[in-house]
């Protein structure tokens, strides 16, 4: 592939989650991926009823504010907030052709996942308590966890590339409503979506 791929950072992803992805993202697309910057969302993204972010807005908005040389290449954002699209009630990402970009939001991906949970974590995070995240994940959990958001970094760049979600459960733009689809897909593309990157 011609194009380097941008792994563009949203509020706070652990660096190994980073360099994860950065190792496993060239070995899939065979090309160059670089860690790129950090943005900071605007409080309007967010909304105070669903708890979320919307994820049509998020993805206006990083179109709005990438550069000219950044629209030549894949843009990766990766997001560790809770977001959104009309009426589903939670998104695992969201992409667009043109330019490319690809958003996913890895807080339903993370193992230990529910609502009270994460809700407890964020206010003692505003707080200056301790990070969202505060259970220690064991090696299975974390393999899982990490495979997870690999998956669905793939997918989502497979919908820059303009490929549609897929029929075959095993390919990796089969859709993801719930993590079982994550889990159970591969992290390759089925013929019929290979032949039309």
């Amino acid at each position: 592939m011609n194009e380097n791929i941008n792994i563009v950072i949203l509020n706070n992803i652990s660096r190994n989650i980073l360099k994860y992805l950065k190792k496993h993202l060239a070995i899939v697309f065979e090309s160059n991926v670089i860690i790129s910057k950090h943005i900071i969302i605007p409080p309007g993204l967010f909304n105070d009823e669903k708890k979320q972010y919307n994820g049509r807005k998020l993805l206006k908005f990083l179109t709005e504010n990438i550069t000219l040389k950044e629209v030549k290449n894949i843009n990766l954002a990766v997001f560790d907030r809770d977001v959104f699209k009309d009426n589903l009630d939670h998104l695992f990402g969201i992409a667009s052709p043109f330019p490319k970009i690809a958003v996913i939001s890895i807080m339903r991906m993370h193992p230990h996942f529910n609502k009270d949970y994460f809700s407890e974590g964020l206010k003692k995070r505003k707080s200056g308590k301790f990070p969202l995240l505060v259970k220690r994940l064991s090696s299975a959990e974390k393999k899982l966890y990490y495979e997870r958001i690999l998956k669905e970094a793939v997918h989502g760049i497979g919908h820059t590339f303009g490929l549609m979600h897929c029929s075959s459960k095993k390919c990796i733009m089969y859709p993801s409503i719930v993590l079982e689809d994550i889990d159970s897909k591969d992290l390759t593309f089925c013929r019929a979506c290979c032949r039309l990157i």
